[in-house]
Order: structure tokens, then sequence, then C-alpha cells
């Protein structure tokens, strides 16, 4: 088999310039798209490498027993008695559930941001730790009346500010009533204040 001189044959003429030129930017843009392929992949590799040895990590440690605990009541004592005033009042017309996450209230806007984009993402992990501390529904069809918050002393920290001002920007944003309430501590009782516009 005899030696072929590519740039040779090229300079002579043999191989028109921008063959050569349209080969070499095909072999280019090829190993260009192979290497981020190979890139994402292991990207993915490794991601599935750290989750599964987290399941495993827990899988282990449940397997040894005792790695939960029951927390015994799904509300403070201040939250159920709230709870009750809010059946009391509310419970006829409303179903009233407590302890409710952001996500399962509002999402990111499909139609704007595609999921699991980084907008879609950003947005989601933004909230996805929080609850509401009540949410109340219409009875006929469980559609979403309005959010509840108990702002006790709590929310007067540094960082809860921040998330309520959050939290009130992303129900608005939503379409999503929210309410806060306060407690009537003067008369040493529980009374549920601002609860319903």
């Amino acid at each position: 088999m005899a030696d072929v001189n590519i740039l040779g044959a090229i300079v002579d003429g043999k191989i028109p310039f921008i063959i050569f030129l349209l080969g070499a930017l095909a072999v280019f843009f090829t190993v260009k798209v192979l290497f981020f392929s190979y890139k994402k992949k292991s990207r993915k590799t490794n991601k599935a490498r750290m989750n599964k040895k987290e399941d495993s990590l827990s899988i282990q440690l449940i397997e040894k027993g005792g790695a939960y605990v029951s927390k015994g009541f799904m509300m403070t004592p201040i939250e159920q008695k709230v709870y009750k005033v809010l059946e009391r009042k509310y419970g006829e017309q409303y179903y009233i559930f407590a302890q409710v996450r952001v996500v399962d209230v509002l999402q990111p806007n499909v139609k704007k941001y595609l999921t699991w984009t980084k907008e879609y993402k950003a947005l989601f992990w933004q909230v996805s730790q929080w609850h509401f501390d009540y949410v109340m529904c219409h009875k006929d069809d469980f559609r979403i009346y309005c959010a509840l918050e108990l702002d006790d002393s709590s929310h007067e920290k540094p960082d809860r500010k921040r998330r309520d001002i959050i939290l009130n920007n992303v129900c608005r944003d939503a379409g999503v009533m929210l309410n806060r309430m306060s407690l009537n501590y003067e008369n040493k009782k529980v009374e549920v204040l601002n609860v319903v516009d």
C-alpha cells in the first residue's frame, strides 16, 4: 500500500482545499461531541455512584436498627391548640391540613421553565424544604382556599424574616392566598387573629 501525503496532495491541487477543510472540521466536531458526551456520562456516573453510596450507607444503618425514632406528635402543643381553634371556626366549610410542604401547594411554572432546567431546579429547591403550618381546602373539591402561617417569636429571627419575605412573594406570584396568624398572648388564651380576609 503506497503512502499518501495528504498535505502534498492538497498543495499539488489533487485534493481540493475545501474538501480537506470540511473533512478536518467534521473530525474536529466529532471529537468535540464525543469528548463532551463522555464528560457528561462520567458526571452522571459519579453522581449515580454517590447516590448509591448514600443509599447503601442508609440501608446499612437501617439494617443495624435504631436509625430512626418517632417524633411522637405531628404538632407542638401550641400548633395543636391553634388547629382546634381553626377546626371549630372553619371546619364545616374547609378541610384543614397541618404541616403541608410548600411544593405540595405550588410548583415552578413549567410553561416558563422546563422541568429540571437550572432555573426550574433553583426555584424548586428554594422552597422544597419549607412547610406551611396549615392549608385550608374547599370540602367539595379540595381546591386550595389559603395557606396559613402561625407567626410566633421564631419569625423575629433574621433568617426566618428572609424566609417569610420569600414565601410571601412566592405565594403572591403563584396566586396562592397566604394568611399570617398571630396569637393573643395578652388574654392568656389561644385566640387566632387575622385568619380570613
